[in-house]
């Protein structure tokens, strides 16, 4: 078993307990919320939106299919984290500030990477990339509260999300 790289990543990362749970899932992805967590309508095509008054916090999980060659894969996840960290920017000059990030390779086969950001002491963002066979999912959550709340939350969301295996 791969050792993460990052605590974010770590089996023993402390998570929320959660009661209620409610399963959401698609060819691509699964992810079991809490019942305070509502979805929210997309005109995006392979985009599912999701809200928590409760939390503060907007999820919105997108899914793009086409294949990356594996000597491609970190090169790409970086490309598309810095395109994120640069709209991130220009919504807020000179206040983004990336205060944690990782990567680590996924057991279906390629990679996961994220960040996450405080924008302009208001919001905070925190963006995973999954560059896996035939697909690349990305996971961006928004949370209104604090830098720890926010990464609590994150840890909490990102424990019950599972990309599903290309078919």
């Amino acid at each position: 078993m791969t050792t993460p790289i990052d605590p974010l990543f770590s089996p023993d990362a402390p998570v929320p307990p959660q009661s209620d749970l409610v399963n959401h899932a698609n060819d691509a992805w699964q992810i079991a919320l809490p019942k305070r967590w509502r979805v929210v309508p997309s005109d995006r095509d392979n985009t599912v939106t999701f809200q928590s008054d409760t939390d503060d916090a907007g999820l919105m999980i997108n899914v793009d299919f086409y294949d990356i060659s594996p000597d491609k894969m970190r090169s790409t996840a970086e490309r598309l984290i810095n395109s994120r960290l640069a709209a991130l920017e220009r919504q807020a000059p000179g206040q983004v500030d990336m205060f944690d990030s990782g990567v680590q390779p996924h057991p279906l086969g390629g990679l996961e990477m994220y960040y996450a950001a405080h924008v302009a002491k208001r919001d905070v963002v925190m963006y995973f990339v999954y560059l896996l066979p035939r697909r690349v999912i990305n996971m961006t959550l928004v949370s209104k509260k604090g830098r720890v709340e926010a990464m609590g939350l994150l840890r909490a969301v990102h424990s019950h999300f599972r990309p599903k295996p290309a078919v």
